[in-house]
C-alpha cells in the first residue's frame, strides 16, 4: 500500500512542477486569464451553433455506400431489404467475430423481435413504410456506460448498475426508430485509451487483431468497422471516439461540449467528457449527430456545380504541435487531407498554437481531480476492485489541491482563447488524429511513445477546450493499419465540419477498407 501511494505522490508532485511551469507562464502575461469553467466552454459552443461558418458552406452531393446507413434506408424505401434482414446480418456478422471483443451483450432476440414487429406492422415501418423516424429499422449499438432502461451498465468495471431510465444519447436514437443491437465493451470506467480490460478482456483490432483497437471506445469502434450494427454511441474525454475511429478505419466525431447530453452516462471527468456518433460514413455521422443534439443544420447554400466549391474556405494546418514527432505515412495522411481541400478550392494556412503546448498538463489535472471525485466511494470501500493502472490514476486525483484544479482552469482559458483567436483566421485545422497506427498489444507506438500519453497528444487538447473534431480515414501505415486525421471548428461549429468532410468524402478523399471478420482457427 505505501508503495503504490509513494508512487501515487511521485506522479502528483511531477504534475504540480509542471503546473509551476504553466503559472509562471500565466503570471507574465499582462492580462492574466481567469479560470474557464465548463459552463463557460458549453455557452461558447451554443453560442456558435450554425453560425457563419456552417451557413457558408455548400452541401456535398449525397453518398450512399454499402454499409452505411444512408444505404440502409434507401433500401428499406425501395423495400429491397426489411428490418429483419438488417439486424440478422448485423448479428450474424458479431457472432462470427466475438473474438474481436467489440460487445458485452448482444441483445439477439430482443432485436429480432423489434425488427419484427416493425415489418409486420400494418404501416410496413420496417420495410420502408413509416416516416418521421430517420433511423427507423437501423441497428445500433452503445458503449457500455451509457444508461439504456431495464440493462445492466457495468461500465467496463466491476461495479455495475441497474438502468431504469434510457440516457438522452439512447433515447433520442430509440425515438428516431434506431433497434438496439447490444452494448459494446470498453476501458475501466472509460479510464485509457488501448482496448484492454481486465475484467471483461481485450478487444481488438479487426484490421490486425495482434494489434490494439485504441479505446476506451474500442467495441464501439470494432463494431461499426465490422458491420456490426451501423453505428455506435462512443464517450471521449482525451480522444476515446477519436482514437479508436483513427485505428480502425472509420469516422467519429466528437461534437462541442455539451452538444450531446452527458445525463444518464458514467462519468469520468465532467468538465472534459464528450458523448457523440461512431460511423461508416461522414453523412451517417451527420445524421446521427442531428438525433443526439437535437440540433438542426443550418440551411446550406445551392450545391455548387463548379470546380471549385470550396472557395474562399481556409484550412488551418498547425505546423508547430500537431505535426511533430510523427511517422512519415500520419504526414502523408494528414496532408493528403489538405490537399485534396485545397483541390476543392480551400486555401492552406499555416499557423501556430504555441499555448496549445501548456494544455497537457492541465487536461491531465482535470481528468485525474474529477475522476478521483466520481469514484472516490469505490476507491474507498473496494479498491482492489480496480485495476491497477486506472486505480493508480485515481490515487493521484486525490492528492492534487484546489490550487492546482485552479492554475488548469486558468490554463484552459488561456489556450481556448489562443484557439478562439485562431478560428477568426481559419474556418478550419487539419491535424493527425494520432502519430501512428496500432501496434501490437504491449508495445509502443511506432514513434517509440508510450500508449497514453502518444495516444491522446494529438486529440486531448480538444476536449480541453471543447471543440467539435472529427477523425475521418486518411490513409494507411506501412503494415496497412488505419490512419485517422482530424477536422477541427471553431465552437459550436460542427455542422461546418461535417461539410467539409462531406465534401471530402464525395471526392474520394476518404479511403474506407472494411476487414473481413473471419472466427480464428
Amino acid at each position: 500500500m505505501s508503495d503504490r501511494l509513494g508512487a501515487a505522490e511521485g506522479r502528483a508532485d511531477a504534475l504540480r512542477k509542471e503546473l509551476e511551469d504553466v503559472s509562471r507562464a500565466l503570471a507574465g502575461l499582462p492580462d492574466p486569464p481567469e479560470p474557464l469553467t465548463a459552463g463557460e466552454l458549453a455557452a461558447r459552443a451554443f453560442r456558435g451553433k450554425g453560425g457563419r461558418k456552417a451557413t457558408g458552406i455548400p452541401a456535398a452531393p449525397a453518398g450512399s455506400a454499402v454499409g452505411t446507413i444512408a444505404a440502409a434506408r434507401a433500401d428499406l424505401a425501395a423495400g429491397r431489404r426489411s428490418a429483419v434482414d438488417l439486424v440478422e446480418e448485423a448479428l450474424e456478422r458479431a457472432r462470427a467475430g466475438r473474438h474481436l471483443g467489440a460487445f458485452l451483450r448482444l441483445r439477439e432476440e430482443e432485436a429480432l423481435a423489434e425488427a419484427r414487429g416493425l415489418t409486420e406492422s400494418p404501416e410496413g415501418a420496417g420495410r420502408g413504410g413509416g416516416s418521421g423516424r430517420p433511423l427507423l429499422g437501423i441497428p445500433l449499438s452503445v458503449k457500455d456506460i451509457v444508461d439504456v432502461a431495464g440493462m445492466t451498465t457495468s461500465s467496463g468495471s466491476k461495479f455495475p448498475h441497474e438502468a431504469t431510465r434510457s440516457a438522452p444519447a439512447w433515447k433520442r436514437l430509440a425515438e428516431a426508430g434506431a433497434i438496439l443491437l447490444g452494448k459494446n465493451n470498453l476501458q475501466e470506467f472509460a479510464f485509457g485509451v488501448s482496448g484492454d480490460n481486465p475484467t471483461f478482456g481485450r478487444t481488438r483490432n479487426p484490421h490486425d487483431p495482434a494489434r490494439i483497437p485504441g479505446g476506451s471506445s474500442s467495441g464501439s469502434a470494432v463494431a461499426v468497422a465490422t458491420g456490426m450494427g451501423y453505428g455506435s454511441v462512443g464517450t471521449d474525454t482525451g480522444g476515446s471516439i477519436r482514437i479508436p475511429a483513427s485505428l480502425n478505419g472509420v469516422v467519429g466525431l466528437k461534437p462541442s461540449y455539451g452538444a450531446v447530453p452527458r445525463a444518464g452516462v458514467t462519468p469520468l471527468s465532467w468538465s472534459l467528457d464528450h458523448v457523440g456518433p461512431i460511423a461508416r460514413s461522414v453523412g451517417d455521422i451527420a445524421l446521427l449527430f442531428e438525433v443526439l443534439s437535437g440540433w438542426s443544420s443550418a440551411p446550406a447554400p445551392s450545391r455548387a456545380t463548379g470546380p471549385n466549391p470550396l472557395a474562399g474556405v481556409r484550412v488551418g494546418v498547425p505546423l508547430d504541435f500537431f505535426y511533430t514527432d510523427l511517422i512519415r505515412e500520419t504526414r502523408q495522411a494528414a496532408d493528403g487531407i489538405v490537399n485534396a481541400l485545397v483541390q476543392l478550392g480551400a486555401e492552406r494556412v499555416e499557423v501556430r498554437v504555441p499555448e496549445v503546448e501548456l494544455g497537457g498538463v492541465c487536461r491531465n489535472v482535470l481528468a485525474f481531480a474529477e475522476a478521483a471525485v466520481v469514484h472516490r466511494e469505490r476507491l474507498a470501500a473496494r479498491p482492489e476492485d480496480i485495476s491497477e493502472d486506472v486505480r493508480r490514476l485515481l490515487e493521484v486525483g486525490t492528492l492534487l489541491s484546489a490550487t492546482d484544479l485552479v492554475a488548469a482552469l486558468r490554463g484552459r482559458r488561456l489556450v481556448a482563447d489562443a484557439f478562439a483567436r485562431l478560428f477568426e483566421e481559419v474556418d478550419v485545422l487539419v491535424a493527425p488524429s494520432t502519430p501512428a497506427g496500432a501496434p501490437e498489444a504491449g508495445e509502443p507506438l511506432a514513434t517509440a511513445e508510450d500508449i497514453r500519453p502518444g495516444l491522446i497528444r494529438l486529440v486531448g487538447p480538444f476536449n480541453f477546450t471543447g471543440l467539435p473534431a472529427l477523425s475521418v480515414p486518411a490513409g494507411f501505415d506501412a503494415p496497412g493499419m488505419p490512419l485517422g486525421a482530424q477536422l477541427v471548428g471553431g465552437p459550436g461549429q460542427d455542422f461546418a465540419v461535417l461539410r467539409l468532410a462531406a465534401w471530402l468524402e464525395a471526392s474520394g478523399a476518404i479511403p474506407m477498407r472494411q476487414p473481413r471478420v473471419e472466427p480464428p482457427g
